[in-house]
């Protein structure tokens, strides 16, 4: 018996309802008191095109899929020929066999088939075949044992705003659901157990509203932003929130307008940011150059998704990391967060607007659509905490230390910064390198005092940059290193194996730049092997690490690049394997 654990995933066509009835189903879960993560997998298309919803459900927090899928809701065929190999065996699929069967060779012997025609039963009997979404969920939750009153409050909740009549129409849907299961199916799926439980005061939360919402209590009262998935969701976030605070939200022409307005309000005082994906990114490069030399304050969010060029706008990777770090003509400092779970999320937004400040550069947030678009459980966020630091900023008040120097040489680079209107703070802010009052100039000795001075600041905020967390057993011969969405499959493969005898540590990096030095030569010091996993093709993390540590025959890339998420299995199989091999030289030996 498998209790409180299950993965079910619903699979259909885009713009079909499936998405949301994968919300109301990972809705359902949480208020039964299980620990709840969701992925989304649609093609970038507003209808048509196949579209599958993971929901995972547990008694401890995993933020990852799980090896295999133990329920697929189908909604046509190609559901299942698309995801019936991710089956585990002794799974069960739920079809809609309204109008296609299933092939016997699509067929495996080690799942058990419950065929319901929802469409039908959706036409035919409640006049709508709409509903055929919610009786699915009636045909799930009598099948696995969800609880049925959480089931009729969450779908009340949803449909309420559409009316009484509305509301009825899916109360029926869900007991057309229910009694299908009652008299066709005397079998329900073997090895499942949900017990409610609590809810407690917990929150589900998607990465992106976690990144708005640390944005907004970080200060932040300007964005401007060009749509572009998976990005978007803060946009549309942020222009429902932040004018009730006083803030504003712009939705640009472009992202070359997006950034310079940004970089603009910034300017003038107001903590102001951004939020692109790959493409917009791109098109960022010069201006955030500019962010670099005038050292204006701006934070950026990239969720990464697959390139290059339009590559697959919905799928996940991990790809973008080297273009965060090097593009641009010149070099300037920047700082590159990278959050690995939701609470993250809303914490390192709440940190990057802080260093943004405190340094006066360019800080990004790098995420990406596993992690962005995704669905978490989490304890309420503690906003009490949250401390806002401008840095040298003096934007009341006014200048009396004699002739204001906008960029004066200081021991950690970072220069008193006046917003415009402050009495005795004008200056020269010009985007062509200059001295320490904003000349231009060509000096070659100045030149190189402002490039020191400027780039210096990377080392001055090494002390305060978020350290990167150790996971599993410190000392373990087997190592693992890894960033972002990767945070939760690597975890919860460390503990796995663990439980079968393989005891490794996992570095999870938070700060990609600057690149954590001493904590990587810390970590790698006395492993006998260390595994990196990243979703890209070159192993962009592995290069930045041979840069480090010089070369290192125990260095492993795990790499994947066919846009989905890594799951557990796929971390734990080669490690066990090395071990497995390690332990046989070693026998060999003695």
């Amino acid at each position: 018996m498998i209790l409180n654990s299950v993965e079910v995933m619903f699979g259909g066509q885009a713009g079909d309802g499936s998405l949301t009835t994968g919300d109301l189903i990972a809705g359902v879960f949480k208020r039964m008191g299980l620990e709840v993560y969701t992925y989304k997998d649609f093609p970038s298309r507003i209808r048509g095109g196949h579209t599958n919803y993971v929901i995972r459900a547990g008694e401890h927090h995993d933020y990852g899929m799980a090896d295999a899928v133990d329920g697929l809701v189908a909604f046509d065929l190609e559901a299942v020929e698309a995801h019936i190999e991710e089956m585990r065996p002794g799974g069960f699929v739920i079809f809609d066999n309204t109008s296609e069967t299933i092939p016997d060779d699509v067929r495996r012997s080690d799942v058990t088939w419950y065929e319901v025609p929802l469409g039908k039963i959706a036409k035919v009997d409640l006049g709508l075949e709409l509903v055929r979404n919610t009786i699915s969920l009636g045909v799930l939750g009598a099948l696995i044992g969800m609880d049925p009153e959480i089931i009729r409050h969450d779908v009340r909740g949803v449909y309420q705003r559409k009316g009484e009549k509305v509301v009825d129409l899916n109360m029926r849907a869900i007991e057309a659901g229910e009694n299908y299961v009652l008299e066709h199916f005397g079998d329900r799926p073997s090895g499942y157990g949900l017990v409610a439980g609590a809810d407690g005061d917990r929150l589900i939360m998607m990465g992106n509203d976690a990144i708005s919402y640390g944005a907004l209590v970080a200060g932040c009262r300007f964005m401007a932003g060009y749509p572009i998935t998976p990005a978007t969701d803060i946009l549309e976030w942020m222009s429902k929130q932040l004018p009730k605070f006083g803030g504003v939200v712009v939705q640009a022409e472009d992202e070359l307008a997006a950034i310079t307005m940004t970089l603009g309000a910034a300017f003038a005082g107001v903590r102001a940011m951004t939020a692109t994906s790959g493409p917009g990114q791109a098109l960022m490069t010069e201006a955030i150059g500019l962010a670099g030399v005038l050292e204006i304050p701006v934070v950026v969010v990239e969720c990464a998704r697959t390139g290059p060029s339009t590559g697959m706008p919905t799928k996940t990777e991990q790809s973008n990391l080297n273009h965060l770090i090097y593009s641009g003509h010149g070099e300037i400092p920047r700082v590159i967060l990278a959050p690995g779970t939701v609470r993250e999320s809303f914490e390192l937004t709440v940190a990057a607007f802080n260093l943004a400040e405190r340094y006066q550069l360019p800080v990004f947030v790098l995420t990406e659509q596993a992690l962005c678009q995704s669905k978490a459980t989490l304890a309420p966020l503690d906003i009490d905490k949250v401390k806002i630091d401008r840095g040298k900023l003096i934007d009341d008040g006014e200048v009396v230390f004699g002739e204001y120097k906008r960029f004066a040489f200081t021991e950690d680079g970072v220069s008193p910064r006046v917003i415009p209107g402050v009495p005795g703070g004008m200056h020269l802010a010009p985007g062509s390198e200059h001295n320490d009052a904003g000349v231009i100039t060509e000096n070659p000795r100045n030149r190189a005092r402002m490039m020191e001075k400027r780039m210096g600041k990377l080392e001055s905020m090494r002390p305060e940059l978020p350290r990167a967390v150790l996971h599993g057993i410190a000392d373990a011969d087997i190592g693992i290193i890894g960033f972002g969405a990767n945070r939760g499959p690597i975890a919860e493969a460390v503990q796995r194996l663990a439980a079968g005898g393989v005891l490794t540590r996992f570095l999870q990096l938070r700060t990609l730049w600057p690149f954590p030095d001493d904590d990587i030569k810390e970590f790698v010091r006395g492993a006998q092997h260390v595994f990196v996993v990243e979703n890209n093709y070159t192993g962009q993390v592995m290069q930045l690490i041979r840069a480090v540590v010089g070369p290192l025959d125990a260095l492993h890339g795990l790499r994947k690049y066919d846009g989905r998420p890594f799951r557990p299995i796929e971390i734990i199989e080669p490690i066990r394997q090395m071990a497995e091999v390690a332990q046989d030289d070693t026998a060999e030996v003695i």
